[in-house]
């Protein structure tokens, strides 16, 4: 009965990751299209922005395998390279929705004038399609790779627990994506150079008209409402397929 619940798994994985692909395609080539009628390099930076989204599903993913395939045989180094993975995997994490603070760039390029609004426009609105889509494919990358993290946590921890943890990472995965928008610091940086970062944070709450807190605030409400209703409708497909 286990092994059929993983292979069902494993096909819903399939499915959300070739999807979460063809949208990540989709949104190059409408960035590809707009730079090619425009001449200008608008939305190049989304290339390597998009790249660094995938990397926390990609590093969940093989922790997911070595917590499936090692830990029966291979105890101690299973747990040891898990845990080395999950450092790694939350400190890129936050890659993942900050994909949605590039809808900012919607109107980066397009400006209000009197008697030719921009939204007449249809490269505003393909411009429009393309930051919602790259942000909501951000936001399911981050959400899809919480859970595969969650799923290993629930063979060994409480469920309540689990989701104590799992707000934790939430709130630390806006806090990270403030780091990386706002004091724009790498995922590297927090080894390299974590007390100028924490040096940013502390200047930034302190400062009189600090949006840190309200920020960090909205993004994590954002996200935990996407990861309730994608768990909520992951536990009602396994509801009905009983």
């Amino acid at each position: 009965m286990r092994d059929k619940h993983d292979r069902l798994l494993n096909k819903k994985f399939i499915a959300v990751t070739f999807t979460l692909l063809l949208m990540t395609v989709c949104c190059l080539s409408i960035a590809a299209y707009l730079r090619a009628k425009s001449g200008s390099g608008m939305y190049a930076f989304l290339s390597w922005d998009m790249f660094l989204a995938w990397i926390p599903l990609l590093i969940s993913s093989l922790m997911a395998y070595v917590s499936r395939h090692m830990f029966t045989r291979y105890r101690i180094i299973g747990g040891a390279l898990t845990g080395l993975l999950a450092l790694v995997w939350l400190f890129f994490l936050p890659n993942a929705a900050y994909l949605f603070t590039e809808m900012l760039h919607t109107f980066r390029y397009f400006t209000a004038q009197r008697g030719n609004p921009f939204w007449h426009s249809m490269d505003f609105w393909y411009s429009l399609s393309l930051t919602f889509g790259v942000a909501l494919t951000g936001l399911l990358l981050s959400t899809c790779s919480i859970m595969q993290i969650q799923q290993i946590l629930h063979k060994c921890i409480h469920r309540v627990v689990c989701w104590i943890i799992v707000g934790g990472i939430l709130l630390l995965s806006s806090l990270g994506v403030y780091i990386g928008r706002f004091n724009r610091w790498n995922s590297w940086d927090i080894v390299s150079r974590p007390g100028k970062i924490v040096m940013d944070l502390v200047n930034d709450l302190g400062a009189e008209e600090s949006i840190l807190l309200e920020f960090v605030t909205l993004l994590f409400v954002v996200q935990a409402f996407i990861y309730v209703i994608i768990s909520l409708l992951n536990f009602q497909s396994k509801e009905l397929s009983r």
